[in-house]
């Protein structure tokens, strides 16, 4: 006959039995005395091939000593409880687990063993480890990673945020994420709650941000749902990567892009007009149709134009030379007067064409250790450039002193002059002010730039000034004074 006690141990026997958790029993020396259900399918082991041995059998060899522990805490009657630790399977492979522990007591109060209930903790303590490994990703990313709630209420805030957008996370979290967002972009963030909630991801859009200080920031943004566990969207996580220095690059290539369709398509204005003078005249006088007193003006002009040739390929081939670093220079004593006077009869025809008047004033000697050549190519450009931008029966003042350890001169026009927009500009590669003076004026936008960069590679410098449009331009050099070296005995 059963008695109330026999039905509620069957009762509990089968609750134990039923369990998930592995819930063994073992006397006071470590040995198995119940294995459940639980306990086969979380170790591998059955009853039979358990029961009788020692607890050990599923105790990692170097967590061992846990037992003792353990069983030192049950003989004086106290409970470990949730004690997280691992354990090993029949396979060899180890898991997490948590433990409870407690006494077993006989009918007359004795502890005679111990009963034990493990509960695998393996994906728990995963996610542990990978949240933790995430939080350390997010906490060290140079990206911002910030997270909000459907109301748009930031949630998070990184330390990648804290350095792009200037807010610490004290300052940015529980604020609304307009925060960040300039007022003429506020409708972006409209669309892109309506895509979260739809479920939806927002990648790589690229739009502009505003840092605290009020500047704005070029970013790239990858938003995301945020789901609980049954796929509830809660929020978006928001990944913000500063793309200022790539936009800049982008349209730095732009503009070169552009600077090199432009010089190509000048370049080729430039060598059309003179080679289609060379060849006019060439093909008249192999043909016989000039008469003899024409022949004399074709040949003037073959020459001229055949001059303005070699100028715009040497202007080129020296831009690339200083480019590339192999320009090289012969340097020596070099007076600037005598340069100067060089350069002055080179121009004169031009000079004479438009009636104007040159004024130098450069004593003698002006010495600078310089390559003789280089130097009269700088102030051929600069004269010829004042010549050119000067009207007929303008004047151009040259003027030359000492100054200190220095030679300094200047060259002045009461020419067209330069917008005050334009002063930054004059000596980069290729750039002209006006394209109707390019084309009236022809020039590959070379010169300048020439100029500069052979008068720094001597260790001087050069600057432009002007008032403004039409009254006239100013350059002004400075080259270190040559320095007689004593002679050693």
């Amino acid at each position: 006959m059963h008695t109330p006690r026999d039905e509620t141990a069957a009762r509990l026997a089968a609750i134990v039995e039923s369990s998930d958790d592995a819930i063994i029993s073992k006397d006071l020396n470590g040995y198995v005395t119940s294995w459940n259900g639980g306990a086969t399918r979380m170790f591998g082991y059955t009853p039979a091939e358990i029961l009788g041995r020692h607890i050990t059998i599923i105790i990692p060899f170097e967590r061992r000593s846990e037992e003792d522990v353990v069983l030192d805490e049950i003989r004086q009657g106290r409970r470990v409880e949730h004690f997280e630790t691992v354990r090993c399977r029949k396979d060899g492979s180890l898991f997490d687990v948590s433990l409870t522990v407690s006494p077993i007591h006989s009918s007359d109060g004795h502890i005679i063993g111990a009963s034990k209930i493990a509960r695998d903790i393996s994906e728990k303590k995963q996610f542990e480890r990978d949240a933790l490994r995430l939080a350390a990703i997010v906490a060290s990313s140079d990206d911002a990673i910030i997270s909000k709630n459907l109301d748009a209420i930031i949630q998070s805030w990184n330390a990648g945020a804290e350095r792009l957008f200037g807010y610490t996370a004290e300052e940015a979290i529980g604020r609304h994420i307009t925060l960040i967002i300039p007022e003429d972009r506020l409708s972006e963030e409209v669309h892109v709650i309506a895509q979260i909630i739809a479920g939806k991801s927002v990648e790589h859009f690229e739009t502009v941000r505003q840092h605290k200080d009020g500047h704005p920031i070029d970013i790239s943004l990858t938003v995301s749902p945020i789901r609980t566990a049954k796929g509830e969207i809660i929020g978006a996580s928001k990944i913000a990567r500063d793309i200022t220095e790539q936009k800049r690059l982008h349209r730095a290539v732009e503009e070169a892009s552009r600077a090199k369709d432009e010089f190509l398509a000048t370049l080729s204005h430039e060598l059309r007009t003179p080679l289609n003078t060379v060849l006019g005249y060439t093909h008249m006088l192999q043909s016989g149709v000039l008469d003899r007193g024409v022949v004399a003006k074709a040949l003037d002009a073959i020459n001229r134009n055949g001059q303005s040739l070699t100028k715009l390929v040497n202007d080129v081939l020296d831009a690339s030379r200083i480019v590339t670093g192999k320009m090289q220079l012969h340097l020596q004593r070099c007076d600037l007067a005598n340069v100067v006077r060089d350069a002055v009869e080179t121009v004169k025809p031009a000079v004479a064409a438009k009636a104007q008047h040159v004024e130098v004033d450069t004593p003698s000697p002006l010495p600078v250790n310089g390559d003789p050549d280089r130097m009269r190519q700088i102030f051929w450009n600069l004269l010829s450039n004042a010549v050119k931008f000067t009207p007929t029966g303008g004047t151009i003042e040259i003027r030359g002193f000492v100054e200190g350890s220095n030679v300094r001169l200047q060259i002045a026009d009461n020419g067209i002059g330069i917008a005050p927009e334009s002063l930054p500009h004059v000596f980069e590669r290729f750039w002209q002010a006006d394209s109707g003076h390019t084309r009236r004026h022809s020039g590959l936008g070379l010169g300048l730039s020439l100029v500069r960069q052979l008068v720094e590679l001597h260790g001087g410098r050069v600057r432009a000034a002007s008032e403004g449009v039409g009254k006239g331009a100013r350059f002004d050099i400075t080259l270190p004074q040559f320095v007689e070296q004593p002679s050693g005995r």
